[in-house]
């Protein structure tokens, strides 16, 4: 039996059957070049959402133009007499209940990139809210918010801090290639990482909801909380952190918790291109909470420590000496 490509335009605007969607999903596994065409089916049905504006008696009237130019066999054709069946089917209700076309405009973004080593960026967005942007990410931000939403793409990591909604302007939604975050009046940290951009996604004040790419919900997220999710184990992990942490990044900061002398200095040897000579084994396992500010100089670093500590220090050319 040949398979009925009108179900291919029926998927589309969301008008199968729990049968005909069965037969839909067999004829995609017959063969890769049904793949492709399904996947970028998928793709036209959300970016359109054709649903809204369908009708039976259009479907009828455009399926007898979409069926006599179909092919089975030329992946290019079948795909090019989908889109114009599409369009069809748009047309004939923008006539029949607006008495005119409408055109929806292709969006167009600013993008912000922030290369390795560079300095963090903050940007603000037209709706009076903040996103600082971290080395080695890129923001893409419409060059205006519509009424329906106000979406930002995001690959990399980014804190933000979300005005809440202002009257007559739509949900903010932050969108990764795994994930969805919808925000209210929220501060926030995404971060994308690894090959597979895992997700990873802080919040320190406010509401969030996560969504996969699908538009299901996956998680509404408490203050405190971090949700990381890996695409290739299909895997949500939920962390109750220190947000200050987590998010010091975004104020130029760095933060040890918890940490021994032994581990601050090393950081400072690092940061500094120096070598610190800590000659007190005891005063080396000794623990503190230690905040330290990337514009700050080796000398400025010392003095707080030598007061938190305390200790005696002394410079000599690359060479740094601490002592009780």
């Amino acid at each position: 039996m040949d398979f009925d490509h009108r179900l291919l335009v029926n998927y589309i605007i969301g008008d199968l059957s729990p049968q005909e969607l069965e037969a839909l999903m067999a004829w995609r596994k017959e063969s890769g070049e049904n793949e492709g065409i399904f996947n970028e089916l998928v793709q036209l049905r959300i970016r359109r959402k054709f649903e809204y504006y369908h009708t039976p008696e259009n479907i009828d009237k455009a399926f007898s133009h979409f069926n006599k130019r179909v092919t089975a066999t030329s992946r290019r054709r079948l795909l090019r007499t989908v889109f114009k069946y599409a369009a069809v089917v748009l047309l004939a209700i923008s006539i029949a209940f607006l008495g005119k076309i409408s055109i929806k405009k292709e969006e167009t973004y600013i993008v912000y990139k922030v290369n390795a080593g560079d300095n963090i960026r903050k940007i603000p967005l037209d709706d009076g809210s903040n996103v600082w942007l971290n080395c080695s990410s890129t923001l893409k931000v419409p060059t205006s918010f519509s009424v329906e939403k106000r979406q930002v793409i995001l690959d990399g990591e980014a804190y933000f801090e979300i005005c809440k909604r202002p009257v007559g302007s739509g949900s903010f939604l932050v969108s990764t290639d795994q994930l969805k975050i919808k925000v209210l009046g929220t501060s926030f940290n995404v971060k994308t990482t690894g090959k597979n951009k895992d997700v990873e996604t802080t919040l320190a004040s406010g509401k969030v909801t996560l969504f996969d790419k699908n538009d299901n919900t996956v998680y509404q997220m408490s203050p405190g909380e971090k949700v990381t999710y890996s695409p290739t184990n299909k895997e949500y992990t939920i962390e109750n952190i220190d947000t200050n942490v987590r998010t010091a990044w975004h104020l130029a900061q760095f933060i040890l918790e918890n940490a021994t002398l032994r581990e601050i200095v090393n950081k400072l040897s690092v940061k500094f291109n120096v070598n610190i000579n800590l000659e007190s084994k005891k005063l080396a396992e000794r623990r503190y909470r230690y905040v330290i500010n990337k514009d700050e100089s080796l000398e400025e670093v010392l003095d707080i420590l030598k007061y938190l500590a305390p200790i005696q220090y002394r410079i000599e050319g690359n060479e740094v000496f601490i002592s009780e």
